[in-house]
């Protein structure tokens, strides 16, 4: 008996030392839950321009368009040129469920000339849509 009694002791033991573990670990999922985000990326890299405007919209945009750099024109994160804008906007739009809330969001880097989204803006205004935005960020001292 004296046997069966210093194994049960000892797994007693070892059981014990696990518990902070499961705590470290625990803490560590927690933590990274909550100080990580979940968002999704854009396709290229973008700094918007600084705005002094701090106005979030209510809504997620049905289309994101996102302007590189380099001409890139990205369309729900699939590279498109700038004539095909004007029917993928319209197909969007004709399987939108509400038609009134329906909105683009156009996100351009800010190194990006203001004559290279003119005709993004033209080829939307094509297509019949009316509610555009253009997304920026805060100012780094208005944060």
């Amino acid at each position: 008996m004296k046997i069966a009694d210093k194994f049960a002791a000892k797994n007693k033991a070892d059981d014990d030392n696990m518990v902070p573990l499961i705590n470290v670990v625990f803490l560590m999922l927690v933590f990274f839950m909550v100080a990580g985000q979940i968002r999704k990326a854009d396709p290229i890299p973008v700094i918007p321009p600084s705005s002094i405007n701090d106005n979030k919209a209510a809504t997620d945009p049905n289309v994101l368009i996102v302007v590189g750099e380099n001409k890139q024109i990205y369309l729900d994160d699939k590279l498109v040129t700038l004539d095909a804008i004007k029917p993928a906007l319209e197909s969007q739009f004709k399987q939108a469920q509400d038609k009134d809330k329906f909105w683009v969001q156009i996100k351009a880097d800010g190194l990006t000339p203001v004559d290279r989204l003119r005709p993004i803006f033209s080829e939307i205004r094509a297509s019949g849509l009316t509610k555009v935005s253009l997304a920026t960020q805060l100012e780094r001292g208005q944060q």
